[in-house]
């Protein structure tokens, strides 16, 4: 255990890290609550088991989202985070993170296609929010193999900590628009601006942890 986590007691411990999940949690619902209080117009017009696929592909990709935020705030490496669950235990809370992403990211498009009886999209200008999740969800595959099989692609950690960065500002570059323009429901009212706080915040962190980089190598 680090210094700074062994100057915690072991039951303040547990209750911050109680807090800290039920939080997380609390957040989680709110977000699954969305698709049923704010239901979008392609929601209201299915029925029976294609509009239980249309949710639920709702209800994961905004899973998805926050989860995303949760892993930029566990790569910022706060102070008051290690000495609660140790830089070990975030580093593997991490991992695991990105593991729950990446089968999410492959769920969430078939749930939405399933809805619609696989119907492939047309190349068209108004579905570009679509194409952005495709995007993203490449990116993220990619994230996730690279971070995978590192050692097997002969990728130094230096070169693959830069490209794993860059792959993730990326992918929360990419990720609010698509988010934001591909439903009636994030367009306007309470989750628009539940999601605006999110990108934010997750920007924001992102730009953090490139400043300490940059002030790292500067020293």
């Amino acid at each position: 255990m680090s210094p700074t986590a062994a100057s915690l007691s072991a039951p303040a411990r547990i209750i911050l890290v109680s807090l800290i999940v039920c939080l997380a949690l609390l957040i989680l619902a709110g977000g699954w609550i969305i698709p049923f209080k704010f239901e979008s117009f392609s929601i209201l017009y299915k029925f029976g088991i294609e509009k239980t696929y249309l949710r639920s592909g709702k209800m994961v990709g905004i899973t998805i989202a926050v989860l995303l935020f949760f892993q930029v705030l566990l790569a910022s490496r706060f102070a008051i985070f290690e000495r609660i669950f140790t830089r070990k235990s975030l580093f593997t809370l991490h991992r695991f993170n990105g593991m729950v992403i990446t089968f999410l990211v492959v769920l969430h498009p078939l749930l939405i296609k399933a809805s619609e009886n696989f119907t492939a999209y047309i190349f068209e200008k108004k579905y570009y929010p679509e194409f952005l999740g495709m995007g993203l969800l490449g990116i993220i595959l990619v994230l996730s193999a690279t971070a995978i099989f590192r050692s097997f692609l002969h990728i130094s950690l230096g070169r693959w900590l830069l490209l794993h960065r860059l792959g993730a500002t990326l992918a929360l570059v990419v990720m609010p628009p698509h988010v934001l323009w591909v439903s009636e429901t994030f367009k306007s009212g309470p989750p628009r601006t539940a999601a605006l706080i999110i990108f934010t915040l997750a920007l924001l962190l992102a730009a953090r942890i490139w400043l300490r980089s940059f002030a790292a190598k500067m020293r």
